[in-house]
Parts: structure tokens; C-alpha cells; sequence
């Protein structure tokens, strides 16, 4: 990388770093206030109690992160749409609209008893 011509006097080299570099004990942090100041020009704001859970301004909806993973609750599909529109414009995004796999738990949801079963079909081998 011919670095030698770029290094001080002491051999030191230095560079800017604009991009994520994975492993960086900050990566996560930088990356979640980036993308806190992308939702927030959408009225999207991280609540200051609960870290991961986001509310909008004014729309029926919320979520939580985890890494990369978003559950949503949204009353009225097309908030959910203005969510993952406002994401998609910075992120490659895939959806899934069931709302059956969250951070690798599968939920079965029983709507009319309103409760929700989680389970790890395949984590553990059978004996």
C-alpha cells in the first residue's frame, strides 16, 4: 500500500475513517446515531427511557431494534409503509409482513385469546 510514503516522522500513519468498520468497539454507537438523525428528519425518536424502543411524532406506531432486526406495531399499514420507506432510503431492506420471526424467535400469534407463543423450532437437537 506504499503506507511509508504516507507515514510522520515517527512512523506513524493517520486516516479518516468514513465509512462502518465492523469490529470497532464504536461502530454500534456511530451507528445508531446515524441512523437516530435519519428517522428523526422523519419524526421518527428513540425513547429516552427504553434504548431500542422508537415512537413516531404523531403516527400510530412504534418499534424496537435489536442490531438490524425491527418489530413493528402499527395501526394503519400505510404507517408501517411510511416507516420502511423512510429505512429504505438509506438501507437494503427485507420484509416480511407476518410478524412471525423476531431476532431468530419464532412468534405464533393467537389473536383472539391475545397472546403470543415463542419458540426456537431447531435450536436444540432431539436427543
Amino acid at each position: 500500500y506504499n503506507l511509508r510514503k504516507l507515514a510522520t516522522a515517527d512512523g506513524s500513519v493517520y486516516m479518516i475513517v468514513t465509512k462502518g468498520m465492523y469490529g470497532l468497539p464504536q461502530a454500534g454507537k456511530l451507528a445508531n446515531e446515524l441512523l437516530e438523525k435519519r428517522l428523526n428528519a422523519h419524526g421518527y425518536r428513540q425513547s429516552k427511557l427504553v434504548p431500542g424502543l422508537w415512537k413516531h411524532d404523531w403516527r400510530p406506531i412504534q418499534f424496537t431494534l435489536v442490531v438490524d432486526d425491527f418489530g413493528v406495531k402499527y395501526v394503519g399499514k400505510e404507517h408501517a409503509e411510511h416507516l420502511a420507506s423512510a429505512i429504505r432510503q438509506n438501507y437494503k431492506v427485507t420484509e416480511d409482513w407476518t410478524g412471525n420471526r423476531y431476532i431468530g424467535i419464532t412468534l405464533d400469534w393467537d389473536y383472539d385469546k391475545r397472546q403470543v407463543h415463542l419458540s426456537m423450532p431447531g435450536y436444540t437437537k432431539k436427543a
